[in-house]
């Protein structure tokens, strides 16, 4: 584990509780405009796991911007290509997710969203 990573991954934990319940409350408006509920399947365990992320929409097109890729590890499932579910506005979608670029510079990942959902 990194130094100084049990603060941030305490915060991590006890945010993202609290912006998940918001995210899937009728109170979403306010914040779901900019943040979204990401699920990813674990590629090894199969286990699925939700995360708010901020996102941009264009049309089809979401994508999210990992900060500190280094301490994160949900975006690596999405390596090769893999379908997600994003709870986008209050509606749920699915897409297909793939990752640009690795830890030691950005990462974004880019989702199409299924237009048939």
């Amino acid at each position: 584990m990194p130094a100084g990573h049990a603060p941030f991954a305490l915060w991590n934990k006890s945010g993202n509780q609290l912006v998940r319940l918001l995210l899937v409350s009728p109170l979403h408006r306010v914040i779901s405009g900019k943040l979204a509920l990401i699920t990813v399947t674990g590629r090894r365990t199969g286990h699925r796991h939700t995360f708010p992320v901020a996102y941009m929409r264009d049309g089809e097109r979401v994508t999210i911007r990992v900060g500190l890729p280094e301490r994160k590890i949900w975006w690596r499932n999405l390596r090769d290509g893999a379908p997600v579910r994003l709870r986008l506005a209050g509606q749920e979608h699915t897409g297909n997710a793939h990752v640009r670029g690795d830890e030691r510079s950005s990462v974004s990942v880019d989702v199409i969203l299924d237009p048939r959902a």
